[in-house]
């Protein structure tokens, strides 16, 4: 006759500290977003400077100071650089998409529906709902917007390279650089979309006793 040993029923949590957990957790949240949003500012601003001081330098120009190859080659490392930063860029949006969830867990443990519950991607508000404008409303978001910024600076930087490191025509730069940028954008947004798919927010809450055991580990 087997025995099963009993269930060990997890403490309550206090709740200064799911409350001292969850200003952290917003905290954190809110300094990887402010982060995230300097970056994503300055980098096309550092990118057009850049393209314009090449453009000084450029032979075409009255006094060029460097050489087409390597004006090339500097746009063909300023894209790779680019890309490199998208990396990150994806990182800190995976980040922010497992705090979400954890800020939603802690909302779902104190019994409140706070900014991680009712403010995210799936729009819950009634202004929102309609045919038309739940689907453009879900379309705007942190994954659309990073995507199209990083892509849009890679793709000046790969015309540069193209242009002045391969000597391809323009025309042929503007369509070769247009569907690189596309391809960046597109194969960014389905890599984020299949690793944050959500069914339903409430899929994703843990149930107390996960969130008791969380707390227990850490």
């Amino acid at each position: 006759m087997s025995h099963t040993a009993p269930r060990s029923v997890p403490s309550p949590i206090a709740p200064s500290f799911l409350t001292t957990t969850y200003s952290e957790l917003c905290r954190s949240y809110q300094g990887l977003h402010n982060f995230r949003m300097k970056l994503l500012g300055f980098l096309p601003i550092a990118s057009v400077a850049g393209l314009v001081a090449l453009g000084k330098a450029l032979p075409t120009s009255p006094q060029p100071e460097l050489q087409p190859e390597v004006v090339g080659y500097i746009g063909i490392f300023s894209g790779i650089l680019t890309l490199a930063l998208f990396g990150y860029e994806v990182r800190s949006l995976l980040m922010c998409h497992d705090y979400s969830v954890t800020g939603a867990s802690l909302e779902a443990a104190m019994g409140i529906r706070g900014q991680f519950t009712r403010c995210d991607e799936t729009r819950h508000f009634a202004c929102y709902q309609g045919t038309i404008r739940h689907p453009l409303a879900r379309l705007v978001n942190d994954k659309v917007t990073s995507s199209l910024v990083y892509s849009f600076v890679f793709s000046s930087w790969f015309f540069v390279g193209l242009k002045w490191a391969f000597h391809l025509r323009t025309g042929q730069c503007v369509w070769w650089a247009v569907g690189m940028g596309a391809a960046v954008a597109s194969g960014a947004l389905l890599f984020l979309s299949v690793l944050t798919r959500e069914s339903k927010k409430e899929d994703l809450l843990v149930n107390d006793e996960a969130v008791f055991v969380l707390f227990e580990r850490s």
